[in-house]
């Protein structure tokens, strides 16, 4: 169980061979999952969020039951242990995220406000005017452009680094969040490739119909991204982190480990 075995190639065949072993084993899940999702984008505002939060548990709950090879339920809806984990690392991931967010806001407003000082003496940072000129030229330009970027890389590399989280705590039976971080060491490349590539086109699909349509038409257009990503793409994830995790070489240490 080394390298090759956790190769890109042999971790996307998992993942794909996955849509076909997992799907027809909790569709009734995925189905849950994807009304509750349009509701809550029918209702709008905050109910997006808690939709997608329950929508997520349902579906990722049944998911990694099946791929762990657990009871199915009625074909995959049930409200167990696996549920209740899935959302408890939906809670925690969430704040670790929204702690590094907040320190990447404060760390790229202060390379925006050293630039314009830098560029602009005597500057005002009261000024919305004096910000457009401080940041008019193209150095302050591309060094402000490269902050968010840079903010932007380690979202993506901390969200591979903990992509096992959820494997890991249906396996252990316990949440497992920042403990499944070694898992993932020498991966977290692996596991952005193969994030982007599965969930790439349900995000364009979502984002051009929005774009694109209006009322019905949209509606349609967030239906379908909705079910490629929950009866495709969240199959497709599951089975190759659940790859990944089988794989990893520190399963045996950090499987007991608790977050």
């Amino acid at each position: 169980m080394g390298e090759a075995s956790i190769a890109i190639g042999a971790t996307a065949r998992a993942g794909i061979d996955g849509v076909g072993r997992l799907t027809p084993r909790t569709w009734a899940a995925l189905a849950a999952a994807c009304l509750i999702g349009l509701a809550g984008r029918y209702l709008g505002g905050a109910f997006v969020l808690l939709s997608d939060f329950v929508a997520a548990a349902l579906a990722y709950g049944a998911l990694y039951r099946a791929a762990f090879d657990g009871p199915s339920g009625l074909v995959g809806l049930r409200c167990g242990r696996e549920e209740a984990l899935i959302a408890g690392v939906q809670l925690l991931l969430g704040l670790v995220f929204l702690v590094v967010i907040v320190v990447l806001l404060v760390l790229v407003g202060g390379v925006a406000l050293g630039v314009a000082r830098a560029a602009a003496p005597g500057f005002d940072a009261t000024s919305a005017q004096a910000w457009r000129e401080a940041l008019s030229g193209p150095l302050a330009a591309f060094v402000t452009a490269l902050a968010p970027l840079a903010s932007l890389a380690v979202l993506a590399w901390l969200a591979a680094r903990l992509a096992l989280a959820p494997a890991a705590s249906i396996a252990a039976g316990r949440l497992q969040v920042l403990s499944a971080f070694d898992l993932t060491r020498g991966r977290a490349g692996l596991l952005v490739v193969l994030g982007l590539v599965f969930y790439l086109p349900s995000i364009l699909i979502a984002a051009s119909g929005q774009a694109a349509f209006d009322g019905a038409g949209a509606w349609l257009v967030q239906a379908a991204a909705l079910g490629l990503y929950y009866f495709c793409v969240a199959p497709a994830w599951t089975a190759a982190c659940v790859h990944v995790y089988r794989h990893a070489p520190s399963l045996a240490v950090a499987q007991p480990s608790e977050a």
